[in-house]
């Protein structure tokens, strides 16, 4: 059976040559335009959590019968939820873009014996697909198809 090992058994033998700085922030960092991306992209987490109350607050009336859940429903045409909803539509606008441009980049130089193709033919079909399903889905919800 092993016993414990020595405390600096995994240090080097002798230090190294450079000197590590601490970590710093830039200057810049709150005021930078991709930083104010990052919290925004971030940001929208929050925009998920409220549609998932919401959801659940629909869910929750379902439950209490036709009456309470026809009452939530038209509570949704009040200008503070629409706004709420537009802004929860911009939002995942938003992250789908931002995915689908990362998206090519994340591709490898070859599949098998092939290439991808182009970035931009692979963002027109990524886009093609999006739109595709969101019309679908649109018109299934809507009740036109089903």
């Amino acid at each position: 059976m092993a016993g414990p090992a020595h405390p600096r058994a995994m240090e080097p033998p002798k230090p190294g040559r450079t000197r590590t700085a601490p970590p710093q922030t830039p200057g810049s960092w709150p005021s930078h335009p991709r930083m104010r991306v990052y919290t925004l992209f971030g940001l929208t987490g929050i925009l998920y959590l409220l549609v998932g109350f919401t959801s659940l607050r629909l869910v929750w009336a379902l439950g209490e019968g036709p009456q309470r859940f026809h009452e939530v429903l038209a509570s949704f045409g009040h200008p503070i939820y629409v706004a709420f909803h537009a802004l929860t539509l911009a939002a995942v606008v938003f992250v789908g873009v931002r995915f689908l441009s990362l998206f090519p980049k994340a591709q490898p130089a070859n599949i098998g014996p092939l290439k991808p193709p182009p970035r931009p033919i692979i963002h027109a079909m990524l886009y093609v697909v999006w739109i595709t399903l969101t019309v679908v889905f649109a018109a299934i919800l809507a009740g036109a198809i089903f």
